[in-house]
């Protein structure tokens, strides 16, 4: 049970965490980037959080833009 909670945690990420791991920007920005699709997230029960893949695909769509800018 606590090596499964120990793998949860690292795939996936509330907002305290992918605020912190986006260079600690604000909860409303995270909510602003999951409303707008920007940012993939899942719910479980009532809670959202991003998956690490959501996070890497969100991460690439900024590195590109800043490439083609």
């Amino acid at each position: 049970m606590f090596q499964m909670a120990t793998i949860w945690r690292r795939l996936m990420h509330d907002w305290k965490a992918l605020a912190a791991k986006l260079g600690n920007v604000s909860r409303t920005t995270i909510f602003m980037l999951w409303n707008s699709g920007e940012l993939g997230s899942v719910k479980v029960g009532r809670r959202r959080f991003s998956t690490e893949r959501q996070l890497a695909e969100y991460i690439a769509k900024l590195e590109a833009r800043a490439v083609s800018a």
